[in-house]
């Protein structure tokens, strides 16, 4: 593992890690996108995080999506097994949103993520959070694992 300057580089990376939910491969790119966020707060990559108690509940990373004038990925979203069904993916995905509006008028926010089973309950969450399936690779990532693209657009009303 590379060296991260950075505690709460750290924390988000053991959040995320005990969710069991990414591989090994997947961390490691993790770790390289909070290495960056470190290195160039803001610049490609923005975090948010939810504390409670003093501990690291969830983080989220969004960044703007090159070559467009107001779309966004939602890179990682992650919650700490100790805190999943409480609503903190709700509060990040809700600040995220906020935060984008704060800056723009409208925003288009992107997802890739899993098809695989074991990824269902975030594909329940994204559509929770108005996100629509809005396009699939089938076994993109490997065999019976599809990419599964969401967007939702958002604004100020009106």
């Amino acid at each position: 593992m590379k060296m991260m300057e950075s505690t709460l580089a750290e924390r988000c990376l053991a959040a995320a890690a005990n969710t069991g939910a990414f591989s090994g491969e997947e961390l490691a790119v993790l770790e390289d996108v909070l290495l960056e966020w470190t290195l160039h707060p803001g610049r490609d990559y923005i975090l948010l995080t939810e504390e409670e108690g003093g501990d690291l509940a969830g983080f989220l990373i969004f960044g703007p999506t090159p070559m467009t004038s107001f779309a966004f990925d939602l890179y990682w979203i992650a919650v700490d097994p100790a805190f999943q069904k409480k609503g903190v993916g709700r509060k990040l995905e809700e600040r995220m949103c906020s935060a984008l509006l704060e800056q723009s008028d409208r925003a288009v926010i992107r997802i890739e993520t899993a098809g695989r089973d074991d990824y269902l309950g975030q594909r329940f969450f994204y559509l929770a959070r108005k996100y629509g399936e809005c396009g699939r690779i089938p076994d993109f990532y490997r065999e019976g694992d599809d990419l599964v693209l969401y967007c939702k657009r958002i604004g100020k009303e009106s």
